[in-house]
């Protein structure tokens, strides 16, 4: 008999996220050995991971309804599953067979408050400890996490399962290259541990030996203040912000590109380091542990948070151009596989 999987899909409410692009890619590909079903709010869009049942757990996600989400009887509501899976907090203490699976995607609310909302800053600092140490297992997205959880919490190596992401499967662009200006490009929110500033004032640096733009792909509450400060540098008409994008749109972005800067200060992964590897672009990105090890050696590096470094990273690139080649970095991409991070998930849920 097949086991059961409840998905708390509640936080998603649409499939912008990478953590829901994870959770979609990661179970429509095990649907079949599994009964998978996922509680969603009824603004998930319906035609969504097909294999997957969708039952819609709540209207909204009111007040009411995450409060509610901290006891099992919620969710036994829903179903009684053989494995609980969530990637967010709380974790309920279920009676009987369940077990609980949490995915910590990153531990951005110890680095720094700045990082995210007051409300979600307070709940991760005062659950994710009782969390951890609920959940029969968790999974991590990158090794480097699973090290930040052992270091921080004290908890047991082999209670974590690191389950890696892959780039994410865009559509083959049919564009050629830029029909005009030539250009830089970044993709990510537009969020403080983004640092899109520093992207900002290191193409200031270059803007006048350079005969480009930079392109700035994403949505975020920090696009009024990018823009006062293009303005302030005096380089508003060379910075495009392109907003949100379709997967069509990011295919065609990294098509016509120079080069991909991925300037974050932290994460707990490289989803676009790895979108672009595998688009066959050159990535500068900055030297974070994560960065380090999605990418390995098939990108240029720079000091997080120092402009004068990536300014000059900027600058060898264009000057050396001709010597590159997409081939390390497609390769290393390669390497990192939905069908091989299915598979050791569907292992996790099979063991436990």
């Amino acid at each position: 008999m097949k086991r059961s999987v409840l998905l708390n899909w509640l936080p998603f409410e649409n499939t912008a996220t990478g953590a829901a692009r994870r959770a979609i890619e990661l179970h429509g590909r095990i649907a079949g050995e599994f009964l998978i079903s996922a509680a969603v709010t009824e603004g998930f869009p319906a035609e969504t991971a097909p294999g997957i049942e969708k039952r819609n757990a709540a209207p909204t996600r009111s007040l009411r309804v995450r409060l509610s989400e901290r006891s099992a009887r919620f969710w036994n509501s829903i179903g009684t599953p053989d494995v609980w899976v969530t990637d967010t907090l709380p974790v309920p203490v279920f009676k009987g067979r369940t077990r609980t699976v949490l995915t910590v995607h990153d531990l951005r609310f110890l680095a720094n408050r700045r990082f995210l909302s007051l409300q979600r800053y307070l709940l991760l600092r005062s659950g994710m400890k009782t969390g951890l140490k609920r959940a029969d297992a968790v999974i991590t997205v990158s090794e480097w996490i699973a090290e930040q959880i052992v270091s921080h919490y004290g908890i047991a190596r082999e209670k974590l399962h690191v389950i890696p992401n892959a780039a994410a499967s865009l559509p083959v662009s049919d564009c050629s290259g830029s029909p005009g200006r030539e250009y830089i490009l970044s993709v990510g929110h537009l969020e403080p541990r983004k640092d899109q500033k520093t992207l900002i004032r290191s193409f200031a640096r270059i803007a006048d030996t350079w005969n480009g733009d930079l392109v700035l792909a994403g949505r975020g509450a920090l696009l009024d203040e990018l823009e006062s400060l293009t303005r302030e540098l005096g380089i508003a008409s060379r910075v495009k912000f392109a907003g949100g994008v379709s997967d069509k749109e990011l295919s065609d972005l990294y098509a016509g590109c120079m080069c991909l800067v991925c300037p974050s200060v932290y994460e707990g992964f490289g989803m676009t380091i790895l979108e672009g590897l595998n688009a066959g672009v050159q990535v500068i990105a900055s030297d974070i542990p994560p960065h380090r090890e999605v990418a390995g050696n098939a990108a240029m590096w720079f000091q997080p948070g120092n402009q004068k470094d990536l300014a000059e990273a900027l600058m060898r690139f264009s000057d050396n151009r001709g010597g590159f080649s997409s081939e390390p970095g497609m390769k290393q991409a390669g390497k990192f596989r939905w069908e091989d991070s299915a598979g050791k998930l569907a292992m996790l849920y099979r063991e436990l």
